[in-house]
């Protein structure tokens, strides 16, 4: 038996830190057959012990195993889990956590994907601040994205690295869903330093889900769900490893709905794999594929009653990449990929030409630089008259039939490295992206080569630089220069201070530089789309990091902007507009006890027409609203979770091309969603979407889906 007074002259003990040298508090601490947790301070103590192998483990972070001793207070930094919605990897090109990165930056992690249900990302996006989604109407309708008064071609969409917009920098996020999809990172602010000419306003990067090369034994998971409108939805995932040497995930998913309106079925099947290899420790080599069909009744402008029986959008997008990563020593980390992305679009009307007669009053409230124009009802067409106050419009209005196939291509090649030093990481690479299509029935190519580098820097333990540039040389608009730059300081009291600015650029679509149509064709003489970035923001943690809160103050000037003029015969595109954007953001979590968390956010976004050929200087952008917020509340409970939450959306500026109506009402959206853990194996789960049954329009004229019901069960083993 250990003398008494041996006991008390050996002591293991320490403090456990997170990378930013604040104390974990709750950190288990392994030391043998004993565990302890660390307390406020991040301290932990093991009375009587003289050393053991220990593991140091919490939520968020990866599990640390180190030898410990009783020779000096032991120090034990934690990195942040992979899986951490406190780190990010878009921001620097290398993990880094958030509040070091100089940005601001939201993660959606699995665990998010799960609690909410939604199968749709663009779901998860409206509830991101700085971000304005913007679908025309149901299920399947073009779906946009507007970023901190940015079009919606200044976004890049990057899957596992590969770009997924169209050349130009739109896309349709319609058809973008959380199948097979472990975490989704979205940047806002120009980030073309890292990625090039596509993203000026933000960047959202989605992650694939990989398997687990250690485990032998497949997991898999299967579900379905059913509701209103006729909907159901199937999905199916399997992941694992084999050999010690290789890992896969496969994921299946198919979402079906009749929709709420005549000629308004939509039908969405996706599947993607991630199969890696592992050759050892150091190296190994993972292919990704993702590809979708879908398949969208495209009614039109419903709310008018102006109905298109006939006409659709069929789509086909795949995904393919390669990635070799490479550890050469503890320090210098490098990978290689390649990618290559195509999407068939086709859209196709039989109806020919319809004609509708209908008519509305409306309400103009005089205004500068130009009158507000609302809704105020739809009509009888033949009403002879107004009310006070209103103005009677009566208009026939056509539905016309036609066609439209395109096809685009990416090809993308690029080497990155990652140096480690003592202040962080300096990232460095190279990029090449092959960009071509079909216009005007001609194959039609474009070449692009980015040269970058970027590093993040402690220059104190309470001062982080973090800069990079970017020069992009394209074989249409020639060279350009991308910098950003950040510092963040970190004050008393657990509260970062950071300051950033940058520069992006967007370069034309292909259609604005190729086409050659009898009645408009492209310019090649085009000149990319630049956006000039300032944002000052505060990140703190309160009360033991119970709650936290993210606050950013920004500007953004956005010039050369492209637009088509059409005062000229045949018509073509020209660098005209100017327009600037300027707000703030503020974002929270509060978690109030072990069950229960509150997320909130709020935007407040001025926006304004500086220079254009289309006589609407001075007017708010379209589509961007002065107010939006959203909340929401997190129960979970033993085997029982529970989310409910909502979004206001304010009024905001949009035309409705028929009766000449120029604002689109504020309006709110409420869901909620619950799961059951019955056992280990099964889960039934229910959620209901537009609970108050809100008549609105994301677009005006696109009436949007009432409230919806679903439910459903998992079954994972």
């Amino acid at each position: 038996m250990t003398p008494f007074f041996l006991l008390l002259a050996f002591h293991v003990r320490g403090v456990v830190v997170d990378p930013a040298a604040r104390p974990v508090e709750g950190a288990k601490v392994a030391c043998g057959s004993e565990t302890v947790v660390t307390n406020d301070r991040g301290e932990f103590d093991f009375a009587g012990a003289t050393g053991c192998e220990a593991a140091v483990s919490k939520d968020g972070f990866a599990t640390k195993r180190l030898e410990l001793d009783d020779s000096k207070d032991q120090r034990v930094t934690l990195a942040l889990a992979a899986a951490s919605d406190r780190v990010v990897v878009t921001a620097t090109g290398a993990p880094v956590p958030i509040e070091e990165a100089g940005v601001s930056a939201n993660v959606v992690t699995a665990t998010d994907f799960a609690a909410r249900g939604n199968s749709f990302l663009a779901d998860y996006l409206r509830d991101i601040p700085g971000l304005s989604v913007v679908q025309t109407g149901r299920n399947g309708g073009v779906t946009g994205l507007f970023a901190r008064g940015g079009d919606s071609s200044s976004t890049l969409v990057l899957l596992d690295g590969m770009p997924l917009t169209d050349p130009g920098g739109a896309i349709n996020l319609a058809n973008l869903t959380n199948a097979g999809i472990d975490r989704m990172e979205v940047v806002r602010g120009p980030e073309s330093a890292l990625f090039g000419a596509e993203a000026s306003s933000a960047v959202i990067q989605i992650f694939t889900r990989r398997g687990d090369v250690e485990s032998n034994t497949p997991h898999g998971t299967m579900s379905y769900e059913r509701g209103s409108f006729s909907t159901d939805h199937w999905s199916a995932s399997v992941d694992g490893g084999l050999l010690k040497k290789i890992d896969y995930s496969f994921t299946a998913d198919q979402f079906r709905t009749t929709g709420e309106f005549p000629n308004d079925a939509y039908r969405l099947t996706t599947g993607s794999a991630n199969i890696g290899y592992r050759f050892s420790d150091s190296t190994s080599l993972h292919a990704i594929f993702r590809e979708y069909d879908s398949y969208a009744g495209t009614p039109g402008q419903v709310y008018y009653g102006l109905t298109d029986y006939l006409a659709n959008e069929t789509n086909r997008d795949s995904a393919v990449s390669l990635r070799l990563d490479d550890a050469r020593g503890k320090r210098y980390v490098q990978h290689a990929t390649f990618g290559y992305h195509r999407l068939r679009d086709l859209f196709t009307d039989n109806t020919g030409e319809i004609d509708y007669n209908i008519a509305a009053l409306i309400r103009t409230v005089p205004a500068s630089p130009a009158p507000f124009v609302y809704l105020v009802k739809q009509v009888p067409f033949g009403t002879t008259a107004a009310p006070a106050g209103t103005t009677l419009v009566q208009e026939t209005a056509s539905v016309f039939g036609g066609d439209y196939f395109s096809i685009t291509e990416r090809t993308d090649a690029g080497y990155q490295g990652t140096l480690t030093h003592s202040g962080g990481a300096l990232v460095f690479g190279y990029q090449f992206d092959r960009q071509a299509g079909v216009v005007s029935g001609t194959n039609i190519a474009r070449y692009d080569n980015g040269f970058f580098v970027n590093d993040q820097y402690a220059l104190t333990p309470r001062i982080f630089l973090s800069g990079g540039v970017r020069l992009q040389q394209s074989s249409t608009f020639g060279t350009e220069f991308a910098p950003r730059g950040a510092v963040t300081f970190r004050l008393p009291t657990e509260t970062f201070l950071r300051v950033s600015v940058g520069r992006g650029i967007t370069e034309p679509s292909l259609l604005e530089n190729f086409a050659k149509e009898s009645y408009y064709v492209g310019n090649p003489g085009l000149k990319p789309e630049t956006t000039a970035s300032y944002e000052v923001g505060v990140y703190r943690e309160w009360w033991r990091r119970r709650v936290r809160t993210d606050l950013a103050i920004f500007r953004n000037s956005f010039r050369d902007l492209i637009t088509y003029d059409g005062s000229v015969f045949p018509g073509t595109w020209r660098n005209i507009d100017q327009s600037w954007a300027r707000g703030g953001e503020i974002s929270g979590t509060v978690r109030i006890n072990r069950f229960i968390s509150v997320r909130a956010g709020y935007t407040r976004l001025y926006t304004r027409v500086t220079k254009s050929n289309a006589g609407d200087v001075g007017e708010q952008l379209p589509r961007q609203p002065l107010n939006s917020g959203t909340i929401s509340i997190q129960a979970t409970a033993r085997r029982l979770t529970l989310v409910a939450g909502g979004r206001i959306v304010g009024e905001r500026a949009d035309a409705d091309f028929v009766f000449g109506v120029s604002r689109n009402p504020a309006y709110q959206y409420v869901f909620a969603s619950g799961s059951w853990q019955v056992t280990k194996h099964f889960a039934p789960f229910v959620r209901i979407e537009n609970a108050l049954d809100q008549n609105y329009q994301e677009a005006l004229g696109y009436s949007s889906l009432s409230r919806t019901a679903m439910g459903g069960v998992r079954v994972s083993w």
